[in-house]
């Protein structure tokens, strides 16, 4: 049979051809389109390497302090690493760390100059790449794991000043050899770190996809060097509570807690759900990405209805045809099937043509292979989705005509040839 309509097509090839390069045109649009939406939800659901389950931000300030007072006051660290142990005392509390330019979804955007001293270096001389200064109990809070799935912060227990690397960092360091007990040296100091472990794929937000980094564990005179320089007012103070909290749940967590929201004149004035940081980090890409949805469903509708008015039309014209093949002993069932295996064979002409198509876009880097790389998989994906949502429309197109068509007497479809 399937000799028998390409036969067909062939001998009907003047009007097939405006058909076949209308699909061409269609096939090779809708292909760009499911390949940028299978790109962006691809990304958006990829795991982030970390978790921000009940972790609340607290907001911290200073008072000023007063002239005639004549004790001295706490340190910068002596203040904070007191606030957060008062704060870690309390049962509701599981774990507490502060960062400087890391918390998630803050847009922290820290960079340090890092080189390997045992790694390549043609990658990485004179680079910068974001670091990420946290206290050790970062990694349990957010629960940084590696890639092999174990939790970072028991590979760094007992390391003094650790230091991790997200896994394209060591990647561009070490090709895939064990980082692990490495040696580094960033901004070019004399004192060197030692790679305590290896992070998971860490990312910024969900509309991105993840960048070499590396996290910096403060302690000692790290810490204090660190906070002194910045301000404890300015640490990222975060809480991860032990269940889920609401605000109210946390306002009257905070008055049961009042005094122990102070240390010296740092105090925590208020609190933020790490989610609503990620809310007000997303609302612009959200509505770029709605506006872009927005358009292909836009582009989609158009496609549906132009494949579906195209083989209405086409099985219109051919009554006489179909009423002939019916007078002549046709069952319904035969007489779709073979309409139906003609548009998918007119469909299916074009997949050499989409395919050269598609290398082209690739090799002109017209389509996003930064999030995602072009792989084997992407390409049988976007193209499995592509040309099954065009059958359909097409057996749609067709069905729906010659549906009405199959229900004439055998005289009135002779009369139409």
């Amino acid at each position: 049979m399937i000799k028998h309509i390409l036969s067909i097509i062939w001998n009907q090839r003047r009007s097939n051809s405006w058909i076949f390069a209308e699909l061409l045109v269609v096939a090779g649009v809708f292909w760009l389109m499911v390949d940028m939406f299978y790109v962006d939800t691809r990304t958006y659901y990829s795991p982030l390497g970390f978790d921000i389950t009940n972790v609340w931000r607290f907001k911290l300030s200073e008072q000023e302090r007063n002239p005639s007072d004549s004790l001295p006051g706490l340190s910068e660290p002596e203040k904070l690493t007191r606030l957060m142990s008062q704060i870690r005392q309390w049962s509701e509390v599981e774990e507490v760390c502060a960062t400087y330019y890391s918390c998630p979804y803050s847009m922290g955007n820290s960079w340090r100059e890092i080189e390997p001293l045992d790694g390549d270096t043609s990658l990485t001389s004179g680079e910068n790449f974001q670091i990420r200064n946290v206290t050790p109990e970062y990694f349990k809070l957010f629960r940084i794991k590696t890639p092999e799935g174990k939790p970072v912060a028991d590979e760094i227990a007992g390391i003094h000043n650790a230091l991790v690397l997200s896994k394209e960092m060591a990647d561009v360091f070490y090709h895939g050899r064990l980082a692990r007990g490495r040696k580094v040296r960033h901004s070019k100091l004399d004192n060197t770190f030692t790679v305590a472990s290896v992070s998971t794929s860490i990312r910024t937000d969900e509309y991105k996809s993840p960048e070499p980094c590396f996290f910096q564990s403060l302690e000692g005179e790290l810490f204090n060097e660190t906070v002194n320089q910045f301000g404890a007012r300015n640490a990222e103070l975060c809480v991860r509570m032990k269940r889920n909290y609401t605000r109210d749940d946390m306002n009257r967590f905070l008055n049961e807690m009042g005094d122990r929201l102070a240390a010296d004149n740092l105090f925590v004035y208020g609190i933020s759900n790490i989610r609503e940081f990620r809310d007000i980090h997303l609302d612009g890409k959200g509505r770029e990405m709605s506006n872009k949805f927005s358009l292909m469903a836009f582009m989609l509708v158009n496609v549906f209805f132009g494949i579906i008015g195209t083989f209405w039309l086409r099985a219109q014209n051919r009554r006489g045809e179909i009423g002939l093949r019916m007078a002549l002993g046709a069952y319904d069932a035969t007489l779709r099937r073979y309409l139906y295996l003609e548009g998918l064979c007119l469909l299916a002409l074009t997949l050499p043509f989409i395919a050269l198509f598609a290398i082209n876009m690739v090799a002109t880097d017209a389509i996003d292979t930064y999030r995602l790389p072009f792989t084997t998989g992407r390409f049988a994906i976007s193209f499995g989705i592509t040309y099954l949502m065009m059958s359909g429309m097409i057996c749609l197109g067709i069905w729906l005509p010659v549906r009405k068509v199959t229900r004439m007497v055998p005289a009135e479809a002779l009369h139409y040839e």
